[in-house]
């Protein structure tokens, strides 16, 4: 596959999000909310980074101006002060931030990047996430700052 067939298969795909129903309902109810930097954070192992993708082809739809998506899944704490001056410097700017990050068991970095968002959305996979990793993520994050959380099932993303 050539990267020209590889970026148009992603957009077709992104169109799909922004066109569907369920997806519009989310954004919008997230759009509703206070918020500059939203942190999605997948508990129970699996990536949220479809999830992202998916909402920001939806904002892109609604508002005409893109939502910066921010994929910190891989950095690590040499990188981790940098990117968070960056997110700082975005959110000043008046930019809207989404986050993709790790699950908090599989990145030392996800809780610090999390607490410095404004509100924190978990991607519950049906099968793969305990009720215990939802209760201790809002623990660790927040409760003030958790703003709810989806329920996927994995595989139909």
């Amino acid at each position: 596959m050539s990267p020209t067939t590889a970026l148009a298969r992603a957009e077709q795909q992104l169109e799909l999000y922004a066109d569907d129903p369920a997806w519009q309902k989310l954004w919008l109810s997230l759009e509703s909310e206070t918020w500059r930097s939203l942190a999605i954070i997948p508990a129970g192992g699996l990536s949220s980074i479809d999830l992202v993708h998916g909402l920001a082809a939806v904002a892109w739809h609604r508002r005409g101006t893109p939502v910066i998506v921010a994929d910190l899944r891989t950095i690590g704490l040499p990188a981790l002060d940098s990117a968070r001056e960056e997110l700082r410097r975005r959110v000043e700017n008046g930019e809207r931030i989404l986050i993709v990050t790790q699950a908090l068991n599989k990145s030392a970095t996800t809780a610090t990047i999390a607490r410095e968002a404004d509100k924190v959305l978990l991607c519950v996979y049906l099968g793969h996430t305990s009720r215990s990793e939802v209760k201790d993520a809002v623990r660790e994050l927040g409760a003030q700052r958790y703003l709810g959380s989806i329920v996927i099932r994995a595989g139909t993303q």
